[in-house]
């Protein structure tokens, strides 16, 4: 039932996976003072990696199905005219969605999929704003917020740098491996597994309203 709840979830809230038409791109922008990554897209597959220390970078694929071979050259300039940038605002940087000419309607920006990666110097937080999708973190960050109305999150970070960390969900699973033990919570309502390491800095709090949180502490 977990994946049914999951897969309905996902399937309303993102773009087709079997989509025909893409477009591909990279970015890198000097890192300068900044200090908190903020990720401000609706949906979409994210990874999030640790990178350069004095750069960040983002390699992404906007995709999008098509309704017969008449809506395909509009679907291409669709996902040709959307792409992801860095907007840097002192010790913030805003990850946030640009379109261009050809990507201006609610239709299109509506229905395009996103699979983006992330590339980010060690110890910067970062804060998700988004509705529904999957996050796959792993590496060493500051602070880490990720609360969504659906989707699948995937979390391994050093046991030794978080100070504090809660993992829950509404209705779904969590599953917790927190060094020591492993814990895990399923269910409507399955509760918050909790932690705390007066020795470490990090804040992390990762929520999802339906699906599936998973998190380990690494040695």
């Amino acid at each position: 039932m977990r994946k049914l709840i999951l897969g309905a979830s996902l399937l309303l809230a993102t773009a087709a996976t079997a989509a025909d038409v893409e477009h591909s791109f990279q970015r890198i922008v000097n890192r300068g003072s900044v200090k908190r990554i903020l990720i401000d897209i609706p949906a979409g597959s994210f990874t999030i990696r640790n990178g350069n220390a004095s750069q960040l970078a983002l390699s992404a694929i906007v995709s999008r199905d098509f309704d017969g071979p008449k809506e395909r050259a509009w679907a291409q300039k669709v996902v040709n005219d959307t792409t992801v940038e860095f907007y840097i605002n002192g010790a913030d940087a805003v990850v946030r969605r640009k379109f261009g000419p050809n990507a201006q309607s609610w239709r299109a920006q509506k229905f395009s999929g996103l699979d983006l990666r992330l590339d980010l110097p060690a110890g910067v937080s970062v804060e998700f704003e988004t509705t529904a999708g999957e996050v796959d973190m792993a590496g060493n960050f500051g602070d880490i917020d990720i609360d969504m109305r659906a989707g699948e999150i995937d979390l391994r970070i050093p046991r030794a740098s978080v100070r504090e960390l809660s993992a829950s969900c509404r209705v779904g699973e969590v599953r917790t491996n927190l060094g020591t033990e492993l814990v895990t919570r399923e269910g409507l309502f399955p509760g918050a597994t909790k932690f705390k390491n007066a020795s470490g800095k990090s804040h992390v709090n990762v929520h999802v309203t339906a699906g599936e949180v998973d998190v380990t502490l690494t040695q």
